[in-house]
């Protein structure tokens, strides 16, 4: 199976589509098309910027694409045709049809130009503007009829191939016309592997710790084969709960020895700060918030359960003013990162290079909502940085979490 990008996907999606060894179409109308955003007057400057820096990725990658030169006489097709427009939308769809049509799907940004193929016959993935510029860790393929999911299946399980571009460790949702969940794949290895296993953690603590949700599944299974997770979400999906639930099961399994918490400790944006907190540093970090954190999720008296951890060594307390230097090899750890949305890339590369060979990793945060500082904002946010630095590593998987399970008040509070 090939893919065919128009334009405003090519656009969008950038230099992801060169981070695969496999080889993609475009046609001689989007180059055309590419030349003429670099020096239109009507363009915005961040449109006419991206069309520059994708025509320096097409000259440096020219072994990754092959064009399909559009012959004129193909307007014939467009002319003869009542239903399609006589612009370069259609000439671009023509040109697929010309391509190696049996294996071709075609991806595109625009809603008219999905219609408009899927109606001359091609094979079609539409990528919203949410899909092309939020990175996930997962895609979702809408089903809307017996035909379209035939043909999905044909392509999973006879062809053999992946019916949309994903990167390693990235998820597949496939949903029917009700918006159901019907199936779940993950791209591994070069193969789309169909996920079927039921994940559970299971510990002393927690006892036993099922997903709530299909969501909640995907971040188990991540955390279970990765060794780095990030999770993403709201308050309320469940992200540090399955993380710490994870820890917990390899520690007391003896898959890890310790739990290292990396703290980050800035007040809640827009809260007033107490100011000095008496005690040790361990006392300090337990009255700040990663105190009320811990005490919420493990559950129970704080000073015997926390204290007891800490005392013996099974969960480290470290704060980022004191990482410098750091190095868990040899530790056999379980690293844990939270409220990783309020770290700026410095912060966080420095964190990950900490990060030893017999290590695992979780990071976790909202970095759309709940940045508390203006300085781990925008392209500063060192969890955004670490997402597109990280996504398509072997090591390395990624769960947004859309689901709001803590109240139906936490639900209705998102809208705010």
């Amino acid at each position: 199976m090939q893919f065919f990008y128009d334009t405003c996907s090519l656009l969008s999606k950038g230099k992801e589509v060169f981070d695969t060894d496999k080889t993609f179409y475009i046609s001689s109308i989007t180059l055309k098309e590419l030349e003429n955003i670099k020096t239109s007057s009507t363009k915005d400057a961040e449109t006419k910027y991206k069309a520059r820096k994708l025509v320096n990725l097409l000259d440096e990658h020219e072994d990754q694409y092959q064009v399909i030169f559009y012959d004129k006489t193909w307007d014939q097709a467009i002319d003869n045709d009542p239903f399609l427009p006589n612009n370069d939308d259609s000439r671009i769809i023509i040109s697929a049809l010309h391509g190696p049509a049996d294996s071709i799907i075609f991806i595109t940004q625009d809603s008219l130009c999905k219609h408009f193929a899927k109606m001359k016959g091609l094979n079609v993935t539409y990528l919203s503007e949410t899909d092309a510029d939020d990175y996930k860790g997962y895609k979702i393929i809408k089903i809307e009829s017996d035909d379209e999911m035939a043909k999905l299946y044909d392509t999973i399980f006879n062809l053999r191939e992946v019916p949309i571009p994903l990167k390693c460790n990235e998820y597949l949702i496939i949903k029917d016309k009700d918006d159901s969940i019907i199936d779940k794949y993950v791209y591994r290895n070069g193969v789309l592997q169909q996920l079927k296993s039921f994940p559970c953690f299971q510990s002393k603590m927690f006892g036993k710790v099922k997903p709530k949700d299909s969501y909640q599944w995907l971040a188990m299974e991540s955390l279970n084969h990765n060794k780095i997770t990030m999770l993403r979400g709201a308050a309320g999906t469940g992200k540090s709960y399955l993380a710490v639930s994870y820890l917990i099961q390899q520690l007391e399994n003896g898959e890890i020895d310790r739990i290292i918490i990396f703290c980050n400790t800035v007040a809640t944006n827009g809260a007033a700060r107490l100011g000095y907190y008496p005690g040790s540093k361990d006392e300090k970090l337990l009255d700040s918030q990663i105190g009320n954190f811990l005490v919420s999720k493990l559950g129970g008296d704080k000073e015997y359960v926390i204290n007891n951890y800490i005392d013996t060594g099974k969960i480290v307390l470290l704060p980022f003013s004191d990482i410098r230097g750091y190095d868990t090899t040899g530790m056999h750890a379980g690293i844990y990162i939270t409220e990783a949305q309020n770290l700026d890339i410095e912060l966080l590369r420095l964190a990950l290079q900490r990060i030893g060979e017999d290590s695992i990793c979780i990071l976790d945060g909202d970095s759309d909502a709940q940045v508390d500082l203006g300085i781990y904002a925008g392209n500063n946010n060192g969890m955004r940085r670490a997402s597109k630095v990280y996504r398509g590593e072997d090591l390395y998987g990624e769960v947004t979490l859309p689901i709001i399970h803590r109240s139906r008040i936490a639900q209705i509070a998102q809208r705010m």
